[in-house]
């Protein structure tokens, strides 16, 4: 997994400004620093119920995507379609259920999954049990979960 930021200090206030304040310009930053980090394969990206898309007017992890993607020049693939509304976990209770995904179309190939930011990694594990394990590598903006901290990888060419 590779993550842009620790969720915490200012890249914690950047992706709060990104998720609930529809503020994407911090996507540009966090593309720039994951460009050089991740293979060039579609990008699909782990989604926001649709509720809080509503709510905040973003999907913070599509913007994410896109803004990697165009750096990357490979398609975003929306594989993964979330439920209309979960109780909320970011912040919360991070013993409730993941949103359960379905399946809305199988990418060929190895992909880049992206979200915004890991916790507990619950919601990812739960994207790469549809998607597949031995096809997926792993961006997110923003790590909180420091036992995943450990499996940053260095950039291309550093041992």
């Amino acid at each position: 997994m590779v993550a842009a930021f620790e969720h915490s200090g200012p890249a914690r206030v950047l992706v709060h400004q990104l998720k609930y304040r529809g503020l994407t310009g911090y996507a540009d930053v966090v593309a720039t620093v994951l460009e050089d980090l991740v293979p060039g394969l579609p990008i699909v990206p782990v989604p926001r119920v649709w509720s809080r898309q509503l709510q905040y007017g973003v999907d913070p992890a599509v913007v994410l995507a896109e803004r990697l993607a165009k750096s990357l020049r490979v398609p975003v693939i929306k594989s993964l379609s979330a439920p209309i509304h979960t109780p909320r976990r970011a912040g919360g209770d991070h013993s409730r259920p993941v949103a359960p995904f379905r399946m809305t179309e199988v990418p060929a190939g190895g992909v880049v999954l992206i979200d915004d930011v890991v916790t507990t990694g619950r919601t990812l594990e739960a994207a790469i049990g549809l998607l597949g394990a031995e096809r997926v590598a792993l961006a997110v903006c923003a790590n909180a979960a420091p036992q995943v901290s450990s499996l940053l990888v260095p950039k291309r060419g550093q041992v």
